[in-house]
């Protein structure tokens, strides 16, 4: 039997409907936990109970190498500030017990569906972030509207073509149908990609101000060598490179005035002893 090959979305949107279907969770999808920068998991629920609040996030993977690289980066510890328990959630095979981080927890899809291998240790905790509340109000019930309204649609299309069916028969129904849903399809994705590429113009900007932040932050650290140059001045050694500027021109215009006062000095003790030599009497002249 061949293995489904799930998208990333597609493994994502499983796994919520079915901790939707199967557990007293609310879920929430593809989701920023609070403003621009935040971290934003795949699949994030909390237990309908007043008594026990513990938000699990489920972090989708459709690729070792993905998994790997997150792990490696510690990304998924980020989700311990919004969540008590972190769930890798991966198709069945990609991954095995022993792969997944201390505390994190592992769902597998198989055909006949979704399979717990590995529970997360859950933390202890209280509350979340106001913004985090705010996000999962405002976003969550904008999302849960559309839900409701796509539903709807499902059940009227499928209204809708048993009329067609009655009407003009199975065969030419069926056509029909299929170009309805096509359409459909061809609309979602659409209205799919304006998301995406909104999110990706966000994340560009974020990241562009980031790289622009650094490399603003590194043209102020001074090298070693600035470094020793301003002890040598008598500056703390990670001072603004403008503080050193600023130094060594205020140095340099005191050692220029040193030399012209130098200089000086020079001239009026060589009209001194000019002076002296005129007032000796000459040769054969009395002294006064």
């Amino acid at each position: 039997m061949t293995t489904k090959k799930w998208g990333h979305n597609e493994l994502a949107h499983d796994l919520a409907e079915h901790l939707r279907q199967n557990t007293a969770r609310i879920c929430w999808e593809d989701m920023q936990l609070g403003p621009a920068g935040t971290c934003r998991p795949d699949v994030y629920s909390i237990a309908h109970s007043y008594s026990k609040f513990c938000p699990v996030v489920y972090e989708v993977k459709v690729s070792v190498s993905d998994f790997r690289a997150d792990v490696t980066a510690g990304k998924y510890t980020k989700y311990f500030n919004y969540a008590g328990g972190v769930v890798f959630a991966v198709p069945e095979g990609m991954l095995k017990k022993s792969d997944i981080p201390d505390g994190c927890g592992l769902m597998i899809r198989k055909e006949s569906g979704w399979h717990t291998l590995k529970g997360p240790t859950m933390r202890q905790i209280d509350t979340l972030p106001r913004d985090a509340w705010m996000k999962l109000l405002m976003d969550g019930m904008t999302r849960q509207a559309e839900r409701t309204q796509i539903k709807s649609r499902v059940i009227n299309t499928y209204l809708s073509d048993q009329k067609l069916m009655k009407r003009h028969g199975n065969e030419i129904a069926d056509l029909v149908c299929r170009a309805h849903r096509s359409k459909e399809r061809l609309e979602q994705h659409i209205r799919d990609n304006d998301e995406r590429l909104k999110n990706l113009r966000q994340e560009s900007e974020e990241e562009l101000q980031r790289r622009r932040k650094r490399r603003e932050e590194s043209e102020e650290r001074l090298t070693d060598a600035q470094q020793d140059l301003a002890k040598a001045l008598g500056l703390d050694p990670n001072v603004p490179m403008y503080v050193l500027t600023r130094t060594l021109w205020e140095a340099t215009r005191r050692l220029t005035e040193d030399e012209e006062i130098k200089r000086l000095r020079g001239i009026l003790s060589n009209l001194e002893r000019t002076l002296n030599d005129g007032l000796k009497p000459l040769p054969g002249e009395k002294a006064a």
